[in-house]
């Protein structure tokens, strides 16, 4: 009750944007007065809310534009950003955009470190650069990795090549500093990205053993089975496990005192349209 009423007293529903920054849509809430981080990440725990999750992203945004050093609001900046992305929005324009501001919000911060910045500049190498990043960054780069991730999914083989190295030695540096990392992302994204390399998607074996690695770290994170149903059951053919995973995703009950509880559900939706487009699209020769 208390954070409903937080939510109600600092929202403006179904304003206008006002930030050039942010892609406008027309339920996109306005912050009518100052917040705090405790403010924002109340807001942020009641993300499973459509209008909260884009209250909790205005918020980090405007504690990050009165504090433009702090790692921990500006890796929730693009933290915040990944999620309306990912779950909020299906206009590609949009989801674009917001991928694109989620990576620059993670650059914009990774590029205070010292060690960071003099490997960039050293080498004129993002992709070294990174290994110069401790623990405390993690946040950060992952966050930043994923929304950079997701916009270069939508793009031609050429783009993606280009950014091949980059992204690559981003994930291993993350496995480096936390092997288990956000319910096994390293491994799940490991097999997103093996499927999508035209250099590697014809190891099946691989690919499956990179999704199983993270389920079995994480079973109830349920983004690791429609990963894997998404991008490794197409290349193998495997009609049956595809439908297998999606089900267990769509029948399953999250737990509500789980961290990732909203985007557990948020993955039951992209379940049941992943379902619904492999028809449409005759993944399997249905």
């Amino acid at each position: 009750m208390v954070q409903r009423l937080i939510f109600i007293s600092i929202t403006a529903i179904f304003l206008a944007c006002t930030s050039s920054n942010i892609p406008i849509t027309p339920d996109t809430p306005t912050l009518s007065e100052a917040v705090t981080l405790n403010t924002a990440d109340s807001l942020w725990e009641l993300r499973a809310d459509t209008l909260n999750a884009k209250s909790s992203l205005m918020a980090y945004k405007q504690l990050a534009e009165s504090d433009s050093s702090s790692l921990e609001i500006w890796a929730k900046l693009s933290k915040a950003y990944y999620y309306c992305a990912q779950y909020l929005h299906h206009s590609s324009q949009v989801r674009d955009s917001l991928f694109m501001l989620g990576y620059e919000t993670s650059q914009t911060i990774l590029k205070q470190n010292s060690d960071y910045r003099n490997l960039l500049f050293s080498t004129g190498e993002e992709s070294m650069a990174v290994r110069g990043l401790d623990l405390n960054s993690v946040d950060a780069l992952y966050w930043g990795m994923a929304n950079h991730g997701q916009w270069l999914s939508t793009k031609g083989t050429l783009v993606r090549l280009g950014k091949r190295e980059l992204i690559w030695t981003t994930l291993e540096h993350i496995h480096d500093l936390d092997s288990s990392y956000y319910h096994g992302a390293y491994f799940r994204y490991k097999g997103a990205l093996l499927a999508r390399d035209p250099q590697s998607q014809t190891d099946l074996e691989a690919i499956r053993l990179s999704f199983e690695k993270a389920i079995s770290l994480s079973p109830e994170y349920l983004g690791n089975y429609t990963l894997m149903a998404q991008y490794y059951c197409p290349l193998a053919k495997d009609k049956n496990l595809f439908y297998e995973l999606l089900t267990k995703v769509v029948t399953a009950t999250p737990n509500q005192s789980l961290s990732y509880y909203p985007e557990n559900m948020a993955e039951k939706e992209l379940a049941e349209r992943l379902m619904i487009k492999a028809e449409k699209e005759n993944w399997f020769n249905l």
